[in-house]
């Protein structure tokens, strides 16, 4: 792997005062910088203005008082595992606590791969089977209006709760409550959040309805499973969902869940020091894992249990998981790279036989990075097709498919990635015509591939006071990336190969000031030979402490460089 750059930087102009901080929050157009700084719980919209959920508050209390069973139908992403554990968690104890009566409850996920996506005439049999009479859906169910009223002929009576992007011919006025930040003619006041975040928002509804404390505060359970499901989901990290993650990384630091404690103790991550990564790419790729290659019912499990034997077993099992996800991810990915033309091209439809549709998604993502082009990959089981899209800045990929639904048994997802299930014989026509589309709507502007730089600094300018600067702006993630750097300029002095299979590079350069700057470039194996004593690079990046025997030192992290023009 080279980490030299093969793209275009948008670089502003050098930064020439003392104000990095205030400079970036001007660049990213944030206005108010003091609540975007310290951020307040109190500023979360009150859940009285999510469409309604005063009206599945009410279903709900009433179902509970009449005793009714209530089945949780939630989705097998780490969306929908957070969200099914947040409303069980809460109705089994919290409310059956507050109200001294059982509440009958259980949850429910169905099979990824016998079952497929969201609400299905079988997962919809199974929660009769199970003697459902209110069904609550949680990250699912905003498109199936027709499914559901087949199902309230047979007496279940249904609650969606959902946050993925409704069809633009929904009902005005639906037989059921749809709670859903993006209703047409109610969205809330911040309309970008989590299926996780709908479900808590709805909790308070239910305690203010009932007399409980509904007020949010620190210690309001569940803020920690929305700041999971709001990486993972990879909703922007901006206004509200900055608030719910700041205040979740904070709870899930107390160690308060032991199924995340031990997760992360799993994962080799100190619990007490956890930050946006550390959810996005070590604890939700094992929560992710259980619903992809295996049940996502044991996930919930570990997020609800407060039995430390039973966490560390479930953590094992997932970590586990994850390690044959990785492996099967990869293999498919390898597979998926033989199909891909030599020619130039906007838009990769890669299609296989028998891959496990549990992964295509990621592998789609992987194909995405690699080559900046919108990607679907599907594979084919039987009489089926099944895809998985990722898509670029500017090309919708969900209303891309909402054009092509005559094709499609189902589809659904956001701007940036969606999922989709067609029946083989329709799948050629399908693909010819979107392909066709996507080659007229995908613009070479959109194609280039681009990183934008926040800033242009002086190598004298990267020590600890920078770190603890740009501290303030974590958590960092989609929406709030990380603050780029750019360093220009630099002589290098010295040269080390690190890491086992000599893929990662250690440099040591001068730059502006006397003193000399460490840099790491990890995955950068193929560079080491291109790179050498006395080279002259620019690079961007950003800075971060080495912590080694309790000595801190700082270094600057790479992510793309190349030779200096001058």
């Amino acid at each position: 792997m080279s980490l030299k750059s093969k793209g275009h930087w948008n670089v502003p102009k050098e930064i020439k005062n003392n104000d990095i901080l205030g400079y970036i929050l001007n660049s990213r157009n944030i206005e108010d910088s003091k609540s975007f700084l310290h951020p307040l719980l109190e500023n979360i919209p009150d859940s009285r203005n999510l469409f309604d959920s005063k009206w599945a508050a009410e279903l709900i209390i009433e179902s509970v008082n009449k005793g009714k069973k209530i089945v949780i139908h939630g989705d097998f992403d780490s969306d929908g595992i957070c969200a099914t554990s947040l409303l069980w968690d809460f109705l089994y104890r919290e409310l059956s606590d507050f109200l001294s009566k059982r509440v009958d409850v259980i949850p429910y996920i169905p099979n990824r791969i016998e079952q497929g996506y969201g609400l299905t005439e079988d997962s919809l049999e199974d929660v009769l089977e199970l003697g459902g009479e209110l069904l609550i859906s949680v990250d699912c169910g905003v498109r199936d209006e027709k499914l559901i009223k087949k199902y309230q002929k047979k007496n279940l009576s249904v609650i969606i709760t959902d946050h993925h992007q409704p069809p633009e011919n929904i009902s005005p006025k639906l037989s059921y409550p749809l709670v859903h930040q993006m209703f047409p003619t109610h969205e809330y006041p911040f309309p970008q959040i989590c299926g996780t975040a709908v479900v808590f928002l709805l909790i308070q509804e239910i305690r203010r309805q009932v007399g409980m404390d509904y007020k949010i505060t620190p210690d309001s359970k569940g803020l920690d499973l929305v700041a999971l499901a709001t990486v993972t989901d990879l909703m922007p990290l901006i206004d509200v969902n900055r608030i719910f993650v700041s205040f979740g990384l904070k709870q899930i630091a107390s160690g308060s869940r032991e199924g995340l404690r031990q997760l992360c103790l799993r994962a080799g991550i100190n619990f007490k020091d956890i930050n946006s990564y550390h959810l996005g790419y070590l604890i939700g790729p094992r929560i992710n894992a259980a619903g992809r290659i295996g049940s996502p019912m044991d996930a919930v499990k570990l997020l609800v249990s407060n039995n430390e034997k039973t966490c560390n077993e479930i953590s094992a099992e997932l970590d586990d998981l994850n390690f044959q996800r990785q492996k099967l991810t990869q293999e498919i990915k390898q597979q998926a790279e033989d199909q891909i033309p030599k020619k130039k091209f906007k838009f990769l439809f890669i299609l296989g036989q028998d891959w496990h549709e549990g992964v295509i998604g990621l592998v789609a993502g992987k194909l995405l990075e690699e080559f900046h082009v919108p990607v679907i990959v599907a594979t084919q089981n039987g009489s089926l097709v099944k895809g998985s899209a990722r898509s670029i800045q500017g090309f919708n990929i969900t209303e891309a498919l909402s054009k092509f639904d005559k094709y499609l048994e189902r589809f659904g997802g956001h701007e940036l990635a969606a999922g989709f299930t067609a029946k083989l014989d329709s799948i050629d026509e399908f693909v010819r015509e979107f392909v066709e589309y996507a080659e007229e709507e995908i613009t070479d502007k959109m194609l280039l591939s681009k990183l934008n730089v926040d800033l242009v600094l002086e190598s004298d300018k990267v020590n600890k006071k920078l770190i603890d600067d740009l501290s303030l702006l974590e958590p960092f993630g989609y929406g709030n990336p990380r603050p780029t750097i750019c360093l220009r300029n630099l002589v290098v002095y010295r040269k080390t190969v690190m890491g086992k299979e000599e893929n990662h590079l250690k440099l040591i350069v001068k730059g502006s000031g006397i003193d000399l700057l460490t840099l790491i470039l990890f995955g950068a194996g193929e560079d080491k030979d291109e790179i050498e004593k006395d080279s002259i690079i620019d690079v961007v990046g950003y800075p971060d402490l080495n912590i080694w025997n309790g000595n801190e030192s700082v270094q600057f992290n790479v992510k793309e460089w190349r030779f200096s023009e001058g």
